[in-house]
């Protein structure tokens, strides 16, 4: 329960959907790649896609550019598949309502 919780807690905003659809688009993309395309700071796409990250949406790397001394955060898209209906929430809670604490 708790990991759908997250996944359905991370989708829950406009900018962090608009994230979902510029990396399912275009492909992984550096952090300020997306800050960009998205009109944001920078600071405030990376507090967005760590809140993706930690719901297992997106994962990032760290790319060093060569003959520089400068990293760049690469972000992509995690396969995933989200099916909620009264029947599957159910389930992950169980038969006296307690859940499970998946």
């Amino acid at each position: 329960m708790v990991k759908l919780a997250l996944k359905m807690d991370a989708l829950g905003h406009p900018l962090r959907l608009r994230f979902v659809v510029l990396l399912y688009r275009g492909g992984p993309m550096y952090l300020s790649e997306l800050a960009k395309r998205a009109g944001v700071s920078r600071a405030l796409a990376k507090v967005h896609l760590i809140k993706l990250q930690k719901a297992g949406i997106v994962k990032s790397t760290v790319a060093l550019v060569p003959d520089e001394a400068k990293a760049l955060r690469y972000y992509e898209l995690v396969d995933f598949d989200i099916r909620v209906s009264p029947a599957v929430i159910s389930g992950y809670l169980g038969e006296d309502g307690g859940g499970r604490g998946e």
